[in-house]
């Protein structure tokens, strides 16, 4: 018998099933006295409780599979870590960010003297943080998963902790350009 053609049966007698009850106590049938449940056969107990109910549709797979606990063995290893998992928490501002969740906009040169960042002599980032906001970075500013390590004319650097535990390599640098055409030669 074909899916589609046992898919139909097996509702027509879930129908029917639900329709006799109905038809026992139609007007002018006789009440009949009600039965104890019959006794299942041994061997058989708690077999049912196991098997879905008659009236759920399963997909046509039919099938859905239970982790238990274990992680997928589909999804890289290498992935970064997620907001709500590991050991920190994220902080508000740049400090909250993955590297992987800020675009360089634009680099500024400063001659030192100003206030904040630009208290500096060099090179300061401009970056579009996850917010939608601007930030001002120069070395040392921390990030969620990493640290700037340095920042040039048409370039920021990146020390990025890798999260994979199989790796022997626990950091990584990586750099964001101001021009694609200088990334995609990398």
């Amino acid at each position: 018998m074909r899916n589609g053609a046992m898919k139909h049966a097996l509702l027509a007698l879930v129908a029917l099933a639900l329709a006799l009850p109905a038809a026992a106590q139609a007007p002018g049938a006789a009440a009949a006295p009600a039965e104890a449940p019959a006794e299942a056969a041994p061997g058989t107990a708690g077999t049912d409780a196991a098997r879905p109910p008659l009236d759920v549709e399963l997909e046509a797979g039919g099938y859905s599979y239970n982790s238990a606990g274990r992680r997928d063995p589909f999804v890289s290893l290498q992935r970064p870590v997620a907001a709500d998992r590991g050991p920190k928490t994220r902080k508000p501002g740049m400090e909250g960010f993955l590297i992987q969740e800020v675009a360089l906009k634009g680099i500024v040169k400063t001659t030192g003297g100003g206030t904040g960042v630009a208290q500096k002599r060099g090179y300061i980032a401009i970056m579009l943080g996850a917010d939608g906001k601007s930030y001002f970075v120069t070395t040392g500013q921390r990030l969620y998963d990493g640290l700037i390590t340095a920042v040039d004319a048409t370039s920021v650097t990146f020390r990025q902790e890798v999260t994979d535990p199989l790796s022997p390599a626990k950091t990584r640098e990586v750099r964001k350009s101001l021009y694609a055409s200088e990334e995609a030669r990398q």
